[in-house]
């Protein structure tokens, strides 16, 4: 794919650099134009743009993404299409990938594992509670902030099996395939939760459980295999945490942890000292008693519990136990058993069709999502589901940046019946004059800004010609109006700099010295007023000057001097040409001509040949 650095792309989005590159897409760090904010942009590569089919999915799954705010997940805020750049805007997380982490590093220890799994966990709750997948995690998608934030990113964004997809890519991808991903089941959460099981297996081995020769082979393996216990890779592996992993990891998607809400709540109760042992036990517990909550039937009949198909959830199955009927021959069932499987179908069945219809079906409702922090942009793409009627409200907030959501009514969180839904949108802090803080003393000034509701801000001392101690600048000094309530930055004079102009170099520095300031570098330059060895100026190194800063001292080489050349029988104009040519200005002193100076000598020069003379002292040359 061609590089797309130094590209304005939608005439919005400047890409700065190359972050990284995949199978499917090139992710660039670029700057919001309009908003003035660092980005992360994905952009397809050009061959994956020509199939319509993906590109519907890869935009019909950016909105999808775009729903989700969470601390612990990349937010998406843009998708787009610039002629062949097809892309989307990201929320910008510098720092490393987890992958860089297990390569740099190699196998964490039990408890740094769980400071990385617990945060994604968090994330992912958040994302299956909406209803949505990532089918793609992995240690290149979990980003580890350099302010500390563990983040989940490229949700919605699944990677295909494909000729299209690059080998590297796919072999990636397929060391943390499911089972039922594999061999092409129903996928769920629990999917999921297999592949961070099988992340967090990496995490403290600093392998993956299967290698193969292609990434077929190693998909194969999660079908057919279940996935060894971390322990026997590394013996410094806990047994709660070897356990948890074969949990996730199970074979069998109903035999794993449920989701990511379930996963957060486990291992909160395992730092709460609770094992996995008893946690499993408790699950199997709430299973059975659920299962016998739905319906009661006698222990001594041979037929027993409903079955509805995962992919037709409309269909019931009955299963006998007591054996298979002969080919032609249909199982019969005693009356009052059948009237009660009857009836605990139809139970089920109107369950089914409340929840789809208050769910995913006509009569659904849906939250608000949470949008502080978002520009209105981004909101609309967030809402999109919503189809809310939009109104903006602008307000002053001194906590949200101009152009960024404060809040919504209704509120983030709260059902969303349809109609109006107002965006509260910061115009920035109100604005207002700081108080006049020049002329006084640190202690006044800092009683002075309190008194009329600012806060303190910086507190600098810089030299100048104000007197010492006295506040010479600060924010808002310069007649802008300020935030209400903003910090107020104040500048205090440390007096003004020693002249040291004409002092020799040793008395120059003690001078400095005795006030802070350091001597940086010596230049030497030739000067007509100042001695040889005195200081001419000083230059700071940094402006203003503050405490323990450092200067250039100047130091004069005395005048500069040239000798005078004899020029005693040369013509008028190759004597002038002569002097001027070595920095003297020439007086002709001759009764001739200028049209025959190229011709007649001159007989005397003042001063004489071999005199040293500061560079611009006149000379005179002539011919009488």
């Amino acid at each position: 794919m061609t590089d797309l650095t130094g590209r304005a792309i939608s005439s919005r989005y400047l890409v700065e650099k190359r972050l990284a590159s995949g199978g499917m897409a090139t992710v660039y760090l670029a700057k919001d134009l309009r908003l003035e904010r660092k980005v992360a942009i994905k952009a397809i590569h050009p061959h994956l743009i020509g199939d319509q089919n993906f590109v519907a999915k890869f935009e019909r799954e950016a909105k999808v993404a775009a729903s989700l705010s969470h601390p612990n997940l990349v937010n998406v805020f843009d998708q787009g299409q610039d002629a062949d750049v097809l892309y989307l805007v990201m929320e910008y997380v510098p720092g490393i990938t987890l992958r860089d982490a297990i390569d740099q590093f190699g196998a964490l220890t039990d408890e740094r594992a769980f400071e990385v799994v617990t945060p994604i966990a968090a994330g992912l709750a958040q994302a299956h509670r909406a209803g949505i997948l990532h089918r793609d995690i992995k240690p290149e998608n979990i980003l580890l902030a350099d302010s500390g934030a563990v983040k989940l990113s490229d949700f919605g964004l699944a990677r295909e099996m494909s000729n299209r997809t690059a080998v590297e890519e796919l072999v990636g991808t397929a060391a943390y395939l499911s089972p039922e991903l594999v061999s092409g089941g129903e996928v769920g959460p629990a999917s999921d939760i297999y592949a961070l099981g099988v992340v967090l297996f990496e995490l403290v081995t600093s392998q993956q459980p299967f290698t193969g020769a292609d990434s077929r082979s190693i998909a194969l393996q999660h079908a057919s295999s279940q996935i060894p216990e971390a322990r026997t890779i590394n013996p410094a592996v806990s047994s709660e945490l070897s356990q948890l992993i074969s949990w996730m990891t199970e074979k069998n998607a109903n035999a794993r942890i449920s989701d990511g809400a379930a996963l957060a709540d486990i291992l909160r109760k395992l730092r709460g000292g609770q094992t996995v042992a008893e946690l499993r036990a408790a699950g199997r517990s709430a299973q059975l008693n659920l299962a016998t909550e739905r319906i009661q039937i006698d222990s001594a009949a041979a037929t027993t519990v409903l079955n509805l198909s995962p992919d037709s959830p409309n269909e019931t199955k009955v299963i006998d136990l007591a054996g298979e009927p002969e080919p032609g021959e249909v199982a019969r069932l005693p009356r009052p058993i059948l009237r009660i499987i009857i009836s605990a179908a139809l139970a089920v069945l109107l369950g089914l069709g409340v929840g789809w219809f208050f769910g995913s079906g006509p009569g659904g409702f849906k939250s608000v999502p949470e949008l502080t922090n978002r520009t209105v942009n981004e909101a609309q793409l967030a809402l999109i589901e919503l189809s809310p009627n939009l109104i903006v409200i602008e307000e002053n907030s001194k906590d949200i940046a101009a152009g960024y959501i404060i809040r919504t009514e209704p509120s983030s969180g709260s059902l969303f019946f349809g109609g109006d839904l107002k965006l509260f949108v910061s115009i920035g802090p109100k604005l207002v004059a700081a108080p006049n803080l020049i002329g006084k003393n640190l202690a006044s000034a800092q009683a002075k800004i309190l008194a009329e509701g600012f806060a303190i801000g910086k507190i600098s001392s810089f030299f100048n010609s104000a007197p010492l101690g006295e506040v010479f600048a600060h924010t808002g000094s310069d007649g802008k109006p300020v935030g209400e309530s903003s910090a107020i930055d104040v500048s205090v004079s440390l007096g003004s700099i020693p002249s040291v102009a004409g002092l020799n170099r040793t008395a120059a520095e003690l001078a400095l010295t005795a006030v802070g300031i350091k001597t940086g570098k010596i230049r030497e330059e030739y000067s007509d007023e100042i001695a040889q060895g005195n200081v001419i100026s000083f230059i700071p190194q940094v402006e203003p000057l503050g405490e323990n800063g450092t200067v250039d001292l100047v130091i004069s080489k005395g005048p500069q001097l040239v000798q005078i050349p004899n020029l005693v029988g040369e013509t008028i104009l190759a004597a002038k040409s002569t002097l001027e040519s070595i920095g003297l200005v020439v007086q002709v002193n001759t009764d001739q001509l200028s049209t025959r100076w190229g011709i007649v000598k001159v007989k005397r020069v003042s001063p004489v040949a071999g005199a040293s003379v500061k560079i611009g002292s006149t000379v005179t040359i002539s011919t009488r």
